[in-house]
């Protein structure tokens, strides 16, 4: 008899990933938010971060980064373990996760961003 999976009470797929977290997914968007870090030269001059790891640096800083999307210089979607996120930043007077991580990738990147709560959108919608 088929049942139906759990982890930590959460009802899985069959041999998750993402451990039982309860996941939020959030779609990151403003001009160049995303671009990728610019490689070392042969000359032995070091490699420079791009806006998409400075991004991903600030938001580790309020939340546990369970998922990271495909890189688009414009955009990307990252899946955070929700409970543990820290809603409140010094930029951000609300209880607002997006906000939290626009104000962190802002401060971050200097990049004006948008942040939208994806968590439910349904199969076509991004």
């Amino acid at each position: 008899m088929a049942g139906i999976n759990r982890v930590h009470g959460h009802v899985v797929a069959p041999a998750t990933l993402h451990g039982g977290y309860t996941l939020a997914f959030f779609k990151v968007a403003g001009t160049n938010v995303g671009t990728a870090d610019s490689p070392a030269a042969d000359d032995g001059t070091p490699i420079t971060l791009g806006n998409f790891s400075k991004a991903i640096r600030g938001i580790q800083t309020i939340a546990t980064i369970v998922y990271i999307g495909a890189r688009a210089n414009n955009q990307f979607v990252v899946g955070i373990d929700e409970p543990s996120a820290s809603r409140f930043v010094s930029a951000n007077s609300d209880t607002d996760l997006g906000a939290a991580i626009d104000a962190v990738v802002t401060a971050a990147t200097g990049v004006s961003t948008t942040v939208t709560d994806v968590s439910d959108l349904t199969a076509g919608q991004i």
